[in-house]
């Protein structure tokens, strides 16, 4: 299995297009901590009360965790490649004695690590929080144990849905899966309201929760959530994956 993970790193790693979209996320990111710190030090000048690192942070984390709704499409084409781009690759897979669950953690794995590796860019411009005033280190850290948790799950439900679908509608039904489970519980109505679960489920909830320093710990709900979720999300993943190659092989 490790093999098959430094393998799909590697093809990540001579990949022009998501090279340049690590580039650019981070670009963008750095722009934007640098624009909004500016306008919010501005704003301060004028004699707004204005907390210019934890607002600048803020805004900045919040852009993070955005990046994330990129996770189910690189899942839906790490699984899809192996069928149409190298179908050679998927039939090899099958001769070589890893199991269908080694295959699809495999998969999940280098998914999740290329992911993490674009937030873990990051950690130079979040290590300026302590000198303009933004979050304490445990918050941060609060904030990493939900992107990873995110991202895990997200992985997860493009892999699933790309087992069932082609690429394409795999990709549209991951995206609206990952923005109900996210903004659902935002839309203020009074049913969405009475369910707590659905905040406790949406990681954006969890990540503000953490920002404005609430008591309540709905970050750990949200991730206790996501590590139940995942176990009956991969389980389903094998049994179909076990279906999907020999289809393949037998092709």
């Amino acid at each position: 299995m490790l093999a098959l993970i430094l393998k799909e790193l590697r093809s990540y790693t001579r990949s022009r297009k998501y090279r340049r979209l690590h580039f650019l996320t981070l670009a963008a990111l750095t722009l934007l901590l640098f624009v909004a710190t500016v306008e919010f030090y501005a704003q301060s000048r004028t004699g707004a009360a204005v907390d210019v690192g934890k607002q600048a942070y803020t805004l900045f984390l919040v852009a993070l965790f955005l990046t994330q709704f990129l996770v189910p499409r690189h899942a839906v084409e790490a699984l899809h490649s192996e069928r149409h781009r190298h179908a050679t690759n998927g039939a090899l897979l099958r001769l070589t004695p890893l199991s269908d669950w080694h295959i699809l953690a495999g998969k999940l794995s280098a998914v999740v690590l290329w992911e993490l590796w674009g937030v873990w860019l990051t950690i130079p411009l979040l290590a300026l929080s302590s000198y303009i005033g933004g979050f304490a280190l445990p918050q941060l850290l609060k904030c990493g144990a939900v992107l990873i948790g995110s991202c895990i799950f997200f992985a997860l439900i493009g892999t699933s849905f790309a087992l069932w679908h082609s690429p394409i509608r795999a990709k549209g039904i991951s995206y609206g899966a990952a923005l109900l489970i996210t903004f659902l519980p935002l839309i203020p109505l009074p049913h969405i309201d009475a369910l707590p679960m659905l905040e406790a489920m949406s990681p954006l909830c969890a990540l503000l929760a953490i920002l404005r320093s609430e008591p309540r710990q709905l970050w750990v709900w949200n991730v206790a959530l996501f590590c139940v979720l995942a176990v009956p999300l991969f389980w389903l993943g094998t049994k179909r994956s076990i279906t999907s190659f020999k289809l393949q092989t037998s092709v």
